[in-house]
């Protein structure tokens, strides 16, 4: 499958509120970066982002006006030193034979996927830890898992972002091959399978400890850090 046909088959896409904030540059390092490279797959991705900017303008312009805090001056001057909104990623794929999209390659300098220094996770799983920090104690990692590998049921402390960058894996929310993004909150338990054509790597954002529900998982947790 060549990178063009891959994009328009990304059926789980990020709803319009990740490119708004995107757009707004209020994300954090690690949800830009995984916004970056699912909009990378895509190729209406400048579309979206203009449209989500628009929509961003015109909610901001319908706010009714208020009495200014004491701080406004302050809080506006820091907005100042804030670093700009990224540029909509360009359309592209990974470079043959690697799986990673050009924006994460970039944050990567450079670095292939084997490049990487990965570490035991699980039986048939490996793990790299990329980034933490944000809020709510968000950690960016990567997950490279055997086909047909169950992970086991686990909840989360706040909102976890999957981004399938190889392979495929499914959970009750259905399939998700390559550019699609998962998407949970902190109420949802639930269990992953890896697809058994092929290796499962994916990139992802997990705010806070990963709450896993057996009592083997739960034992193993301090050792796996996520």
């Amino acid at each position: 499958m060549n990178a063009r046909t891959l994009r328009k088959t990304v059926t789980h896409r990020l709803g319009d509120e990740w490119l708004m904030a995107y757009a707004a540059g209020t994300l954090s390092e690690g949800q830009s970066l995984l916004v970056a490279s699912h909009l990378s797959y895509l190729d209406d991705a400048a579309t979206r982002l203009a449209t989500a900017e628009a929509a961003g303008g015109a909610l901001v312009e319908a706010l009714r006006p208020d009495t200014m805090s004491p701080d406004a001056l302050a809080r506006t001057l820091a907005l100042l030193d804030a670093p700009a909104p990224a540029p909509a990623p360009r359309a592209a794929h990974a470079l043959p034979g690697d799986p990673l999209p050009p924006p994460l390659r970039a944050w990567l300098g450079g670095k292939s996927v084997d490049e990487l220094p990965w570490s035991y996770l699980g039986p048939g799983m490996k793990k790299v830890k990329l980034w933490r920090g944000g809020p709510n104690d968000q950690r960016l990692w990567m997950l490279r898992a055997e086909p047909g590998v169950a992970i086991p049921l686990h909840g989360h402390s706040g909102t976890e972002l999957v981004l399938v960058l190889k392979g495929s894996l499914e959970d009750p929310h259905g399939v998700f091959r390559i550019g699609d993004v998962e998407e949970c909150d902190g109420s949802l338990s639930h269990g992953l399978k890896i697809g058994g054509e092929e290796e499962c790597i994916c990139l992802a954002v997990t705010e806070g400890p990963t709450r896993f529900k057996g009592w083997i998982a739960r034992l193993l947790q301090p050792f796996i850090g996520l």
